[in-house]
This record gives structure tokens, sequence and C-alpha cells, in this order.
């Protein structure tokens, strides 16, 4: 699940303020390897959680996925374990925001774009840690519901502007989770 997913499409005006933002905050060289359109297991994106002060939701850069057993990446996580879960101890919360992301049917392999409705702006509820001097973060997961379930069994845990900084400032684990954005549009992809 949640294998990729698009930052950034023209239509949504808070993104385009944050790179702007991101542009002016990073020297150039850093600014060039985040990924702001589709992205990638493995690719530096912009997220977003609780700075140092422990009250505004600021931006940062993170890699996404956890190195696991032979450098494996672990680019998930399921939301029912992680939270007690060893590999995931010393995790911080984090949100992913994203546009919408892509899943694909087994037979035949057909791609779709899911988004939520009403929502030009979707976050994923995430974890981050730091690696080697550089964050992390995976996505949780959830089981899946319809439309999604009837092409694979989990999908991202998706949140709104309020869930998301409540998730950030570390409101009641399975009530933000059980919030989940529950209505998802579903596309073919182009």
């Amino acid at each position: 699940m949640c294998g990729r997913y698009v930052f950034f499409d023209e239509r949504n005006k808070t993104f385009k303020i944050w790179i702007d933002q991101a542009e002016k905050q990073f020297p150039e060289k850093i600014f060039r390897e985040i990924s702001l359109f589709e992205v990638f297991p493995g690719q530096i994106v912009l997220c977003a959680a609780i700075g140092s002060a422990k009250q505004n939701v600021q931006l940062s850069l993170m890699r996404w996925g956890y190195i696991g057993k032979k450098n494996k990446l672990i680019i998930n996580a399921r939301s029912e374990t992680a939270e007690h879960s060893l590999f995931f101890k010393n995790s911080h919360r984090c949100v992913i925001p994203a546009s919408g992301y892509y899943e694909w049917s087994d037979y035949p392999k057909i791609k779709y774009y899911f988004t939520a409705e009403n929502q030009e702006t979707i976050y994923f509820a995430g974890l981050c840690r730091n690696f080697d001097d550089q964050l992390h973060m995976v996505i949780l997961t959830e089981a899946a519901k319809e439309p999604e379930s009837l092409i694979h069994d989990r999908q991202p845990i998706i949140f709104n502007t309020k869930q998301a900084e409540d998730w950030c400032r570390g409101g009641d684990y399975q009530s933000l989770i059980q919030s989940s954005a529950a209505k998802r549009l579903m596309k073919k992809a182009e």
C-alpha cells in the first residue's frame, strides 16, 4: 500500500506556498533534491512535525523509508501494531502532505489515483526518526475500505488539517487513527 504518491499538483495552492518557503529556507543544492511532484520510496520529501519549541508545526525534510534488516527500505507501518513495535520505538509522529496517492490493481494491472473527498490537501499519518543524521519517515496504514478495498487490502491513514495538527501535537493515538478520512475518491490514473 502506498508505494507512490503525488505531493504537488497545480491546483494545490497550499503546496505552492510551501514550495516557495522551502526554496527560501534550504540551500539550492538541498532544495533540488526534494521530490516535489510524484514521490517514490527513498526520496527526500517535505513533511511536517512539531518544532523544537513544541508549539508550531513546521516543515522538515525527510527521506521516505526506514532502513530495516539487510538494508531493506520499510516505507509503511501497520497502524494497529506500530505504536507498540520495537522496530518503531523512538519514533516521533509526523504528517506527510500530499495531493493524492497511487495504487495498482493486480489483474489487469491498472494504476488508480486516490484523493479524499472535499480535501485539496491530505496528510498521511506518519512516524519519523533519525538514521545517520537524517530524518526518515514511514506512512501508517489501516485496513482498506471501499473503494480501495476493491483493489488492495491496506490504505494510508489520511487526516485533514485539524487532525494532522492534533496528530503531531500528540493527540490520542487510537482516536486519531480511527478518524482517518473514510470517503476516498478513486479514478484511473493518466
